[in-house]
């Protein structure tokens, strides 16, 4: 990619008072920006194509809501937003990684959430495959955990 394209970009981001965490390049060759607004936990991330065009934010950026559980050091996962010809492309993976590593960085204990309501069950096993991969426990009633084993590994020695 173009590096002025990538600048512009990166620029734009912080135009809208964010921060950028991480810039990788997805399976097919595209640039990844993950961002995220200033003193916010969400992870957004714009895909900059080979082709130059980018997504834009508040229109097709790809989202991860996420909150702070208020007197914890613990997140809730809200909702991952991927939509149409980015599903299953590796986009989602992308920013759990980020997630979790900022997870472990800012020594988070646990990450909670739920899985979405789905009828379809390829989906659903979608989204079991997906937490599962990424260390989620998936436990009754669509609940996830992720539970930081670094700090869990230090409390027990």
């Amino acid at each position: 990619m173009d590096e002025t394209r990538l600048y512009a970009e990166l620029a734009r981001i912080e135009e809208d008072h964010c921060r950028v965490l991480h810039v990788t390049q997805s399976r097919h060759g595209d640039t990844v920006i993950l961002y995220s607004p200033v003193d916010s936990c969400d992870i957004n991330a714009r895909i900059v194509y080979a082709s130059g065009v980018a997504t834009k934010r508040y229109v097709n950026d790809l989202n991860m809501f996420v909150a702070r559980v208020p007197g914890k050091q613990a997140w809730k996962l809200q909702y991952i937003r991927i939509l149409g010809d980015k599903i299953g492309q590796g986009y989602g993976s992308i920013m759990m990684e980020e997630l979790l590593r900022r997870a472990e960085r800012e020594r988070i204990i646990y990450i909670e959430g739920r899985m979405h309501l789905t009828d379809h069950k390829e989906h659903l096993e979608r989204l079991r495959y997906f937490y599962s991969k990424f260390g989620f426990a998936l436990l009754e009633d669509r609940r996830i955990l992720w539970t930081n084993e670094q700090i869990q590994r230090q409390a027990t020695k």
